[in-house]
């Protein structure tokens, strides 16, 4: 477990008489130090300077950053004047600057910029709440200047900078230059998000950097509309910056758990399952207990399906000197199928639990205990993911694998199903509304949105339990090959018709706010899109031609400002397929040019370029690429993404799926067949039905769903190679989800109305 170390410089004293006295600096840093060093908050070891000169500090800088180790967290925060020179250099004014005299009075940021660079730490933060010149607008107390571009001086491998505000616009202390000493409006709510744990935006008790930044950025912003804060990161995984001191559990949770009606009871379990996959240590505990408390309910229904969370699953080997973790409570816990652990490393305290930053990006899922990994692959514990990201990677990414072939399926069904699965399966639930011609569920399944045939393209916003509509959106259309909820769920990415000013534009509308942005990215419109995990970053692609052999760039976007943040340099022939990995930490692109290119989104580069392919799927642990090829002739291969090596090519197959845990393959042949490969051990493992279309895996990873003659649907159990129920189909294989939790099936009828099937006990 690395440090937490924490320098904070204040300076608002000046010995040189054109330097206004502040009067926040002194106040913001002793505010901020007191929240930092707060044990059951943020827990760093802090060290103050105020009023000190530029040589007292500088040394302190240089030994904040020397001989720290790579597990540590750093964070420099400085409060006080910014300054520039003839050349535009930033300087940092400590308390005997001279305006005539930056080099040698003033603390450089070349300096402070070569000091990070030389200290091995992979998560080094710093907080400016400065401006640039002193300057004072409109009656207001300002700390800023236009010209100095601080993110870009700052911009480094492993750091993350905050700025009070951007190089255009000013900050501001207050509405009053004299007086008690006000807080900057920028730490005021820096402070009070960590203090209260307001900034925990997705109530897994953790407050994260990127949900810091959207906390202050967003009530900056609302004081201050002219002020804007900034942010620069190039970091693996999420640094944990502190603890919600004040979690709860949620109120409508707490409000369905003391319901005296049993469904209401049973409503929780879907929330407190999502809160045993996000939540820290503590969060996991209180939703485990509650779990375990429905579990002894008095109905049947309630007691039954709480049980299924609770019901262990065998483990896979452990990692050598590896020690099980085990949550508290009485009964034998293992992650339950929608859980997403940290590897196993060695005991950990809570608190270092928690504030631990991760070794390496999201460890892959495995299944039950079996034959030993592929030789270049370690061990993990079991994560799974969900089936309608999948199901839609399948359809928007080309890879939607039709099948058929010979051997597999039959009557009868998997023992671990005969029970409990009906073998004929009749729709639960229809939505009459006719004339839809697109569905897809959101990842926590409290939604799902239809799109309208003609020539409206109206989107349609619906509650799953109640299918009412509660959201009405004109002249939209998803993305070719794009996305429409982003994985993690907090976005729907939508792309409107030409506006006013003759542009295309994307369309980020944020699912818990409701609110829009608006990106333009183009006069000719997106062909593909795809959103990080996070939620933070879009990828587009323009508009492309198969016969026209042009570079089509990849353009990044902030999807919190919907400003361009970077570029690749994409294909020569139009970009048809995105896929970010599970981590974020890998972008898979392919284009028209028969190239898929792998891209590190830490150093912005293309490490992998794959020859005859014209895109694939990301396995969930982001290791292994499935290389689709562009001519059927030719065997899909499973790349390496470290190496770019060819790990496998797979026989009679062109194109594929990885099942949420990793360890199968639905891949389909030229033939029209339908075949599944073992993933760990690189082994073909069965054919399965003809003339069918793969749509998709249960969340286990042990169901899939295929769409074969006669409309007629069969759920196939991957281990015994056997269809355990079936169910009639009305529409195209296109238009059909499985929802995120394994519990329900939906496809469009030819009418464009949409019917439901309930297929828990299957799944």
């Amino acid at each position: 477990m690395g440090r937490r170390l924490a320098l904070l410089v204040a300076t608002y004293e000046h010995q040189d008489s054109g330097l206004r006295q502040l009067t926040a600096p002194a106040h913001d840093a002793e505010s901020l130090a007191s929240v930092l060093r707060d044990p059951d908050i943020a827990g760093f070891e802090v060290t103050t300077l105020i009023n000190q000169p530029h040589h007292r500090v500088g040394e302190a800088i240089g030994e904040f950053y020397r001989d720290r180790r790579r597990d540590d967290l750093t964070l420099l925060y400085f409060t006080g004047h910014g300054l520039k020179d003839d050349s535009g250099r930033l300087y940092l004014a400590m308390t005997n600057t001279r305006r005539d005299s930056l080099l040698f009075t003033a603390l450089s940021a070349e300096h402070v910029d070569q000091a990070m660079e030389g200290c091995p730490s992979r998560q080094k933060v710093l907080i400016l709440d400065c401006c640039y010149s002193g300057a004072f607008p409109a009656g207001r107390l300002s700390k800023g200047d236009a010209a100095v571009h601080t993110l870009e001086r700052f911009q480094g491998h492993g750091r993350t900078v905050l700025t009070a505000s951007d190089a255009t616009q000013y900050s501001f202390e207050g509405d009053r230059a004299h007086g008690r000493a006000t807080q900057s409006v920028f730490t005021r709510y820096l402070v009070a998000g960590l203090r209260d744990g307001s900034a925990d935006l997705d109530g897994d008790g953790d407050i994260t950097l990127d949900e810091l930044y959207g906390y202050v950025h967003d009530r900056v912003v609302d004081e201050m509309p002219q002020q804007r804060p900034k942010k620069l990161d190039n970091v693996e995984g999420r640094i944990v910056i502190a603890r919600n001191v004040n979690w709860s559990l949620p109120a409508h949770l707490r409000n369905a758990l003391g319901s005296p009606i049993a469904t209401d009871r049973l409503s929780a379990l879907d929330g407190l399952a999502h809160l045993r996959r996000i939540g820290n240590e503590q969060v996991r505990a209180v939703a485990l207990e509650e779990i375990q408390r429905l579990a002894e309910d008095d109905s049947r229904v309630v007691s039954g399906a709480a049980a299924t969370h609770l019901r262990p699953v065998a483990a896979p080997e452990a990692e050598p000197g590896a020690v099980a973790e085990a949550e508290p409570g009485p009964v034998a816990e293992t992650p339950s199928p929608e859980a997403e652990p940290a590897p196993v490393k060695e005991t950990q305290s809570p608190r270092e639990a928690a504030m631990a930053p991760p070794d390496s990006p999201a460890d892959p899922p495995t299944a039950d205990a079996g034959p030993a990994p592929h030789p270049r692959r370690r061990t993990f514990r079991l994560v799974t993911a969900s089936a309608a990201t999948l199901a839609l990677a399948a359809v928007v990414g080309g890879l939607l694998a039709y099948g058929g072939g010979d051997g597999g399926g039959g009557g009868g069904g998997g023992e671990d199903h005969a029970k409990s699965c009906p073998a004929l399966l009749k729709p639960t639930a229809t939505l009459p509304r006719k004339g839809n011609q697109w569905f897809e569920f959101s990842p926590d399944e409290k939604m799902f949105l239809t799109m309208d045939a003609g020539s409206e393209n109206t989107l349609r916003l619906w509650d799953v339990e109640t299918r009412t509509e509660q959201t009405t959106l004109e002249h939209q259309t998803i993305p070719n090959n794009g996305v429409a909820f982003s994985p993690g769920g907090q976005l729907l990415v939508t792309q409107s018709a030409a506006a006013p000013d003759e542009a295309v534009r994307v369309q980020l509308r944020t699912m818990a706010s409701g609110d829009t942005l608006s990106i333009r990215t183009g006069d000719k419109g997106v062909v593909s899109a795809a959103v990080n995990p996070k939620g933070t970053v879009l990828a587009t692609a323009g508009a492309s031609h198969p016969k026209t052999a042009y570079n089509n760039w990849i353009q990044l976007w902030d999807t919190t400002l919907g400003e361009s943040i970077g570029t690749f340099p994409g294909h020569t022939n139009g970009v048809e397929f995105m896929e970010f990995s599970r981590d974020g930490m890998t972008l898979a692109t392919g284009g028209y040019d028969n190239k898929t290119k792998l891209w590190n989104m830490t150093d912005r580069a293309a490490t992998v370029s794959v020859s005859g392919s014209a895109g694939g799927h990301l396995s969930p642990d982001g290791e292994t690429f499935a290389a689709q090829s562009s001519d059927e002739s030719e065997p899909m291969r499973l790349v390496d993404v470290a190496t770019g090596d060819v790990d496998k090519s797979l026989t009679g197959t062109f194109s594929g799926i990885f099942s949420p845990d990793g360890t199968t393959l639905a891949a389909h042949t030229p033939s029209g067949g339908l075949r599944l490969w073992d993933v760990r051990k690189r082994e073909f493992v069965a054919d399965v039905g003809r003339d069918a279309a793969f749509l998709g895996f249960s969340p286990s990873g042990k169901v899939i769903a295929v769409w074969g003659p006669g409309d007629k649907v069969s759920l196939w159990d991957v281990k015994s190679h056997k269809t355990i129920s079936t169910f009639a189909g009305t529409g195209i294989p296109g238009a059909s989800r499985i929802g995120d939790d394994g519990k329900t099936f939906a496809n469009i009828n030819k009418d464009g109305s949409i019917a439901f099937w309930d297929i828990s006990a299957c799944s």
